[in-house]
């Protein structure tokens, strides 16, 4: 008999392996669930005591219909289970595979467990398998989890309405992401840095002392195109295509790409009322202000200080030009917006809105003071 694709394997890392779930595992995954009585979130699918052995072979059963393979996460310096997680509707004849039901005793949530566990899996997917994607899916009430498939760089495909029953009968909306392999080399460094800094707060990159700030011609138009803000990202910004016909239909709009070398990392654009002041005045903007537009960091590019270096470069513009008084900014309202990276910088809610944006402020005398009276570096 030919074995399901992808073949059982057994991958281990930092301490923790992943092996085939079998009911040797029963014992210890019930206790894993014990820790937080896990099976009574109801967006997850944590079997309840009476029912682990139910639920191991569930996974079999899939196992052997070819489309999951699930797996036990083990301390390898106890032998103790600490959760499960799984490949699942798995496409074997195009080589796709998704990966979920995962869960991990509620002491280890937001430990390096799940990231080494994903890095495993994603890492064995595309560099051994080699999946040309790797998908997730979660339910639409699952804020956690759909943070946690974010940061990992995934893309969010969409949303399936009214598509599976959860536990208490109701029916779920179910958000879809996926990885092509190609964006596979940016996420690996990105997880990779996270498990060395310990948490995505620090991926242990440094600030960069500079980026240029290029006048987007034409030869700018398709690497700009090209770049992708991730799955947050795309939520909190316009589409590039936009950003670059507002770059270069606009009468005010400053627009520049963002490089560090000789690479493009993203793109600035200001609306710098100076450059028609009757198309300023029409569109009721103060002549004393520089708005943000937009600021884009590609995702491969994203927590190395590219972001608060083109800031910078702004203020830089900005304290050359003495009709401006203050630099304003505004972010989508929602979870993981850009709030916090611009509060960073100086900036404070004016309690305005604009479109259901939240409206920020900084004034340059506040610039120069943070920047110890001269211009930023």
């Amino acid at each position: 008999m030919t074995e399901n694709w992808p073949p059982e394997t057994t991958l281990e890392r930092n301490g923790i392996r992943l092996e085939p779930l079998t009911l040797a595992h029963e014992a210890g995954l019930r206790e894993a669930a014990a820790d937080g009585e896990l099976w009574k979130l109801w967006v997850t699918s944590v079997p309840e005591p009476e029912n682990t052995r139910a639920y191991i072979e569930a996974a079999q059963k899939a196992r052997e219909d070819g489309h999951r393979l699930a797996f036990a996460v083990i301390d390898s310096t106890t032998n103790t289970v600490l959760g499960s997680t799984s490949y699942h509707d798995i496409v074997a004849n195009i080589k796709r595979v998704e990966i979920g039901y995962t869960w991990y005793r509620k002491s280890l949530q937001r430990s390096q467990v799940n990231t080494t566990c994903k890095l495993m899996l994603m890492q064995h997917a595309f560099e051994t398998l080699h999946c040309p994607v790797v998908g997730w899916r979660t339910d639409i009430f699952n804020f956690a989890s759909q943070r946690a498939i974010e940061k990992l760089g995934a893309k969010r495909d969409g949303v399936i309405r009214y598509h599976a029953i959860r536990r208490d009968g109701t029916v779920r909306d179910t958000v879809i992401y996926s990885m092509l392999a190609s964006e596979w080399p940016a996420a690996k460094e990105k997880l990779e840095a996270r498990l060395k800094a310990g948490g995505f707060a620090s991926q242990g990159y440094p600030a960069p002392n500079a980026v240029r700030l290029v006048e987007v011609t034409s030869d700018h138009l398709i690497p700009l195109y090209r770049l992708n803000p991730g799955a947050v990202g795309s939520r909190m910004v316009a589409p590039n295509a936009m950003s670059i016909a507002q770059g270069r239909f606009s009468p005010n709009a400053w627009f520049r790409a963002i490089y560090a070398g000789d690479t493009p990392v993203g793109f600035v654009m200001l609306f710098d009322p100076a450059r028609d002041l009757a198309n300023a005045e029409k569109e009721r903007h103060p002549p004393d202000a520089l708005y943000l537009w937009r600021l884009m960091i590609d995702f491969a590019h994203q927590g190395r200080g590219y972001g608060e270096a083109a800031v910078q470069a702004v203020w830089r513009y900005a304290l050359a030009h003495p009709s401006i008084k203050r630099v304003s900014v505004s972010y989508v309202q929602g979870d993981g917006n850009a709030s916090p990276f611009y509060r960073k910088l100086g900036f404070v809610e004016t309690g305005e809105v604009d479109e259901d944006e939240i409206v920020m402020s900084i004034s340059l005398e506040e610039v120069r003071r943070r920047y110890d009276g001269s211009s930023p570096a």
